[in-house]
């Protein structure tokens, strides 16, 4: 019973496993916060551009229905570049998000090794065990969930801003219907809030229990941390080559097996056969002289 205990991946993994797996390019990912980011982002510049971009869009609509008068009396280049000009800021606020979110659940990680090849990914298998994984039923619980928290979102902003539409007066329409969408919008990101915040705890959760560690490794890894270093560079050299499977090789044809200091053989001081073992008197004759 202790000894599956020991065995148990229960230690939580040290600095070290982590580093090494963050070196790897293994790091926790959460899509959920990545889009929830990237939307607070676009809403906030929204929010601070929503005056020119409402005057923009509603001098291009003015002079498109003048253009549909008269169609070669107007011309639209220059509203729709003006408009162009008005949301580049939040164009480039919504780039700036999608590079940033990341970082900020798992920081800045540069690993060239994971863009190599991995055959082992390609098995037939493993979509399959994925769909029965405790990461397939969460994302299952997530978009139920999602799917609630929208609902009740939209299903709000319809009952408090729909009704005032039709009581705006005409110029004040436009700046009306932007209110409230902008109010609905809000309410979703504040719905999404939640799952964003579930999927990014369960993706670090997952993580550290990934590379949790047992007992004996825990151990293993503080007496490594006590060797010298060369030494240190050595097990790992080894770990390395057992890893791709050379010492493996070595002690399956017995050559690691039988590797210590040769010696050479101690001098019998007994006779061998044909030198001195039958050497002595055969016969009394013999022994008498």
């Amino acid at each position: 019973m202790a000894e599956e205990t020991d065995l148990s991946r229960s230690e939580p993994a040290t600095p070290r496993r982590l580093q090494t797996a963050r070196n790897a390019g293994d790091v926790p990912r959460s899509a959920e916060f990545a889009r929830w980011v990237v939307l607070l982002a676009g809403l906030g510049v929204l929010g601070w551009l929503a005056q020119r971009v409402l005057t923009g869009f509603e001098t291009l609509t003015t002079l498109a229905l003048r253009q549909a008068a008269a169609p070669l009396g107007m011309d639209l280049l220059h509203p729709v570049l003006d408009l162009l000009l008005v949301l580049l800021p939040l164009l480039v606020a919504l780039f700036v998000a999608a590079l940033v979110a990341p970082l900020l659940l798992s920081g800045w990680t540069f690993a060239p090794q994971a863009t190599r090849a991995d055959f082992t990914r390609a098995s037939p298998f493993k979509p399959v065990a994925r769909l029965l994984s405790q990461d397939a039923w969460f994302d299952v619980f997530l978009t139920a969930l999602k799917l609630l928290l929208v609902a009740g979102a939209v299903a709000w902003a319809l009952e408090n801003g729909w009704s005032a539409l039709p009581a705006a007066d005409g110029g004040t329409t436009l700046h009306a219907f932007a209110a409230w969408v902008g109010e609905g919008v809000m309410a979703v990101a504040l719905a999404l809030t939640l799952a964003a915040a579930l999927d990014a705890g369960w993706r670090w959760w997952r993580y550290l229990r990934r590379h949790a560690m047992t007992r004996q490794e825990v151990l293993a890894e503080a007496r490594e941390a006590e060797l010298p270093a060369e030494v240190q560079a050595q097990v790992r050299a080894r770990q390395e080559q057992a890893a791709r499977g050379g010492v493996g090789a070595s002690l399956q044809s017995g050559e690691g097996a039988n590797a210590g200091p040769k010696t050479d053989p101690l001098p019998n001081p007994l006779p061998q056969a044909g030198e001195g073992a039958n050497a002595g008197p055969k016969t009394i004759n013999e022994v008498i002289g």
